[in-house]
């Protein structure tokens, strides 16, 4: 036992200590969507296949934890040629060995594969089954899609990999000290027929390698039109959930929408559009279960907290991997997270302490030193801060649904729901103050344009009232005022 902690440790510091320093001061490598497999425990690696150095790329996006419970699937046959190569190639990276070339034995071709899955192991799939010729891609093999469609409950990571087919080509036995890029797009969970599921992952992959392509070989300089974010704000009861819903199904007409509530969802004319989730979403998630199930605010302030900041790193991935034309918050991780500091520190609350906080929180308030008084009364902000975590985002514009505590209270006890530990009339009533506090501050300090609306009125009146001010917004947005 000890002898096999040896040699698994070894092989840690191997990969970490010497060959991705190798990869990166040699080659250099930059990846991109790292975040889309760095909390996964279970995957199956789905990538283009054009060289050796393949294998080495990917095993530098790996999670530490993963190292040594990945498994590139490799031809059994091409490796043993060197007695040499094949073992120091066992030993980094421990392979699953495919014997090609021998129809006579009738057995799985999946089979060993399928024994590590079963063990709870990653693998590293090449589809296309052998290099191909620099820079094109051959067809995928149906294996993929038989695994994919046995193993539904392990997320699919397609992985586009650009480089290293000039680096180290087929036939060449010479690398080039050549730049590689390696694109990690969202892990898939698949439904369907295994066929069904092959061919969504080649045009995946096909799309990720057109997408490089046209960035590094364009010919025109194209400007991306960015998502309008709109942030919809109120205390618990006052609709904002129902009024950002149906903005989202109603902007969808013109374009594609997001959701970012409780559940991130996709709206495309007017219905719902099935999209492949994100792992910062599930997490998101399970913490914001946590945050509503707290029985204080001092056991409520941590992992919500946690889910404000991971709804706010969603806003890039949205931004990143879907093209939307409108992303819709119910509830701004920014302005919520300044309007809450009123239930802990009411004392320190007050107009001048929300713009610095936000100032702060979006790293532009370099200008404030260590010895301000607000870090001292908000200790929180200096480690966000420290940890880097203070670049928030603000919206393009925000609706306030503003609501009477004792009404909103009155809605709340209609669900006939478990009372969150905020949601009183002396705590929402607070938080209704706050939230005006802090429009106010966005609309003078950031320009930001901000309306208030009555949420006493019908949700369709709310829902007209809300649609006729952006419609105003857009125009004068597009018409660059």
């Amino acid at each position: 036992m000890r002898k096999l902690f040896q040699i698994f440790s070894l092989r840690i510091f191997i990969h970490l200590f010497i060959l991705r320093p190798f990869v990166k001061l040699f080659f250099g490598i930059n990846i991109q969507g790292r975040e889309n497999i760095s909390q996964l425990d279970r995957y199956i690696i789905v990538a283009n296949h054009n060289s050796h150095l393949d294998i080495l790329l990917l095993f530098c996006i790996l999670p530490v934890k993963g190292i040594l419970i990945t498994h590139p699937v490799a031809a059994k046959e091409y490796f043993s040629k060197s007695k040499l190569s094949f073992y120091l190639i066992n030993f980094l990276f421990s392979p699953v060995w495919i014997e090609r070339g021998k129809p006579q034995e009738r057995r799985d071709p999946l089979k060993d594969i399928k024994d590590r899955l079963e063990d709870r192991h990653n693998v590293i799939i090449f589809p296309e089954g052998t290099r191909g010729n620099p820079g094109e891609m051959k067809h995928f093999k149906s294996g993929i899609g038989r695994l994919a469609a046995l193993y539904r409950d392990i997320p699919i990571v397609p992985v586009f990999l650009f480089g290293p087919e000039r680096v180290l080509p087929k036939g060449s036995n010479i690398p080039l000290p050549l730049w590689n890029e390696v694109i990690i797009a969202p892990p898939h969970f698949y439904q369907g027929a295994h066929t069904e599921i092959t061919h969504s992952l080649e045009k995946i992959i096909n799309e990720l390698e057109q997408s490089v392509k046209a960035f590094r070989h364009k010919r025109e300089t194209v400007v991306k039109k960015s998502s309008i974010t709109i942030a919809v704000l109120g205390i618990d009861g006052s609709g904002k959930s129902t009024l950002s819903r149906n903005l989202a199904q109603n902007l969808s007409v013109d374009g594609v929408s997001c959701l970012v509530s409780d559940a991130l969802m996709f709206y495309e004319n007017n219905q719902p559009k099935d999209m492949q989730p994100l792992i910062t979403e599930k997490i998101r998630e399970m913490i914001g279960g946590y945050a509503k199930k707290a029985k204080s605010l001092k056991f409520y302030k941590i992992p919500k907290l946690t889910e404000l900041l991971l709804r706010d790193h969603l806003l890039d991935e949205i931004k990143r991997w879907y093209s939307t034309d409108f992303i819709i918050l119910d509830g701004a991780p920014l302005l919520n997270l300044t309007a809450w500091t009123c239930l802990y520190k009411e004392q320190y609350f007050n107009k001048n302490t929300c713009s610095k906080a936000i100032r702060i929180l979006t790293a532009k308030g370099e200008e404030f030193q260590k010895s301000d008084p607000i870090f001292k009364q908000f200790p929180e902000l200096s480690s966000l801060k420290y940890l880097k975590l203070n670049h928030l985002k603000l919206p393009d514009v925000v609706i306030f649904l503003d609501v009477e505590s004792a009404i909103a209270c009155k809605r709340i006890d209609k669900r006939g729901e478990k009372k969150q530990v905020h949601e009183t009339e002396e705590k929402l009533g607070k938080l209704r103050e706050a939230y005006k506090l802090v429009c106010n501050v966005i609309l003078e300090d950031w320009n930001i344009p901000t309306i208030s609306i009555d949420g006493n009125k019908t949700v369709e009146d709310v829902v007209a009232e809300t649609e006729n001010y952006l419609k105003k917004f857009l125009k004068e947005n597009a018409d660059g005022k």
